[in-house]
């Protein structure tokens, strides 16, 4: 839509507009090789020439991360005499790709096979005192979040699946310190006694071998993807700990997203 904008405008439009030194997209003299970079990179979170990093009203959060009145119409639809759960995962999302999705809705299926109410999940974004010090480029946590919310609606749409909810958490996120995920799932849980429901982390098998027996000791679902295989660690349903297989994993990681950005790779970013 950008490329089309700018072949079918006028070129005498805008010879009044004031220029705007502050806004990356005008430049008193842009050059043509400029304006091509801008035209190619406008779609990426990264590039200062995203919409997404342009300045805007400051999003508002709900101070608790979650609007957690939204449980009881959950609660109310769902099946008596099971118990209820919701899932949470936590990380940078520097940026988010399919995979932390897919892995919600892996424990999600898997859940409901064993007789759980699973009433949502929670993605929750690290704060940004966290993710600066991980590999450059980083995304601000207002884009982040902004980012995160639109994979969801997406990934809603594709799966076409109206009892799979996933919500945004905003609590660890919006903290001015780093806060580990052994305090984040503390936090939430807290808040959940008052709905009746059992907070179960989802993760890869990596983290929950790293860190198995003290942080993650129960209510945990671990995926064992590729190049992780489990090869020590059994399910323990009184526990509620479990490890699922999942042999139709992407290789994604954020980490590669970052690369294929700098190398200019777009075809796979949208893959991701």
């Amino acid at each position: 839509h950008f490329n089309s904008h700018q072949n079918n405008q006028n070129p005498n439009e805008n010879k009044g507009e004031v220029n705007n030194p502050s806004n990356p997209l005008q430049s008193q003299a842009e050059k043509p090789e400029e304006k091509k970079e801008k035209q190619k990179d406008i779609q990426n979170p990264y590039s200062p020439y995203s919409p997404l990093n342009q300045k805007k009203e400051q999003i508002k959060y709900n101070e608790k991360g979650f609007d957690y009145s939204k449980l009881k119409l959950l609660l109310s639809k769902a099946a008596p005499n099971k118990e209820n759960i919701i899932l949470l995962t936590t990380g940078s999302f520097n940026p988010v790709h399919r995979m932390h999705l897919e892995i919600l809705h892996i424990a999600y299926k898997f859940l409901l096979s064993q007789n759980y109410n699973v009433l949502c999940s929670f993605i929750s974004p690290s704060a940004d005192c966290y993710v600066k010090h991980k590999q450059p480029p980083t995304i601000p946590f207002d884009v982040r979040c902004e980012i995160v919310q639109r994979a969801i609606e997406e990934y809603q749409l594709e799966i076409k699946d109206d009892e799979f909810k996933i919500f945004l958490h905003t609590w660890e996120g919006t903290q001015n310190t780093f806060i580990d995920f052994p305090d984040v799932i503390q936090e939430i849980q807290n808040e959940l006694i008052r709905y009746q429901s059992k907070l179960v982390y989802v993760c890869g098998l990596d983290l929950f071998v790293k860190c198995a027996g003290y942080s993650l000791s129960k209510n945990v679902i671990a995926i064992d993807r590729k190049p992780y295989k489990n090869k020590k660690f059994m399910d323990n349903p009184k526990r509620l700990i479990y490890i699922i297989k999942d042999d139709n994993a992407e290789p994604f990681s954020s980490t590669s997203i970052k690369q294929y950005y700098l190398d200019s790779n777009y075809k796979e970013i949208e893959r991701a």
